[in-house]
């Protein structure tokens, strides 16, 4: 792909009420491809004509969109989207989610100002906003010295590390990364720790127990090795270091073993509080993806209520 592919940007600066988007949400065109996502539904079909429409007419727009029965839909609330032609040399910013600065030109019509890119800020021209660059503003609108911008910050990836590599590790890892996890995987069995089992993205590590020397936002935790013994170990030491979310697979007996023997071991009763066994929802199935549905669906849960 090069960089004249992409040619327009719709993003989504400003939600009120109920909508299926949110603030950043962003969808761009690639040849003939659309990809990323406003929310779909007639809201997002509704913004990819309006698009198109700007592409022939060689103009940007910013569009409000009512969730009402004007558009055969009920959630009631009200959406805010910019339409941005992109320069050739935007094209890497928005496929790369690069952290971005919106502005608009002296016409009104949104356009985009440069982005943080390779650990350096680039402009798609010269419009002296360096200083604004630098700070540290939350994504969103902001003022400065009189004018509006929007910051696009680029997506978090939460950390997540699995213990095996078997047939619920791949199903998770699988699930997790379209759920913007960063995963790791770790497991000493070089025969299951392939690249073909898992996504890419995932960065696989040929080793039995957690790094001592990790840095960086605390993982999530997810232990499902083949042996109960690695899994005690595993969970013994990362409950030593108060990891956010620490979940081992198994039945409520094992669950019960294990809490016995952490205890004899000297955790406490508030440790053993933080260890989710058996991890997930209950009663969803145990084939690897209805186990993966049922880990991250808790998950996703406590990440959206702020406890991860």
């Amino acid at each position: 792909m090069s960089e004249s592919d992409v040619l327009i940007e719709v993003l989504v600066v400003q939600v009120a009420g109920s909508a299926p988007t949110a603030i950043g949400d962003s969808l761009y065109l690639v040849e003939s491809s659309w990809r990323g996502s406003v929310g779909g539904g007639a809201l997002e079909e509704a913004l990819k004509a309006r698009a198109i429409t700007c592409r022939e007419q060689g103009v940007g727009a910013v569009v409000e969109f009512s969730l009402n029965s004007d558009h055969d839909q009920c959630c009631g609330g009200r959406v805010t989207a910019v339409i941005c032609l992109l320069p050739p040399k935007a094209a890497r910013w928005v496929t790369g989610d690069a952290p971005r600065l919106y502005g608009w030109d002296h016409k009104g019509w949104p356009r985009i100002l440069g982005a943080w890119w390779q650990g350096h800020w680039q402009e798609s021209e010269a419009c002296n906003v360096v200083d604004l660059a630098t700070r540290e503003w939350p994504e969103g609108v902001c003022a400065w010295k009189g004018q509006m911008y929007f910051l696009k910050r680029a997506a978090l990836r939460h950390p997540l590390w699995l213990f095996g590599a078997g047939h619920v590790g791949a199903a998770i890892a699988d699930v997790a990364c379209r759920l913007e996890y960063e995963v790791s995987v770790y497991d000493a069995r070089p025969e299951w720790n392939t690249a073909s089992r898992f996504p890419p993205e995932v960065a696989r590590y040929i080793a039995a127990m957690p790094p001592t020397d990790a840095v960086g936002p605390a993982p999530a935790v997810l232990i499902m090795t083949h042996s109960h013994a690695l899994d005690l170990a595993i969970a013994a030491m990362l409950l030593a270091r108060n990891v956010p979310y620490l979940g081992v697979i198994g039945s409520r007996t094992k669950a019960a073993l294990f809490r016995r023997r952490l205890q004899e071991r000297g955790f406490a009763a508030d440790d053993l509080a933080r260890l989710h066994m058996p991890m997930g929802f209950p009663g969803l199935g145990k084939k690897p993806y209805e186990v993966a549905v049922a880990v991250l669906a808790e998950l996703l849960q406590r990440r959206h209520g702020g406890a991860l």
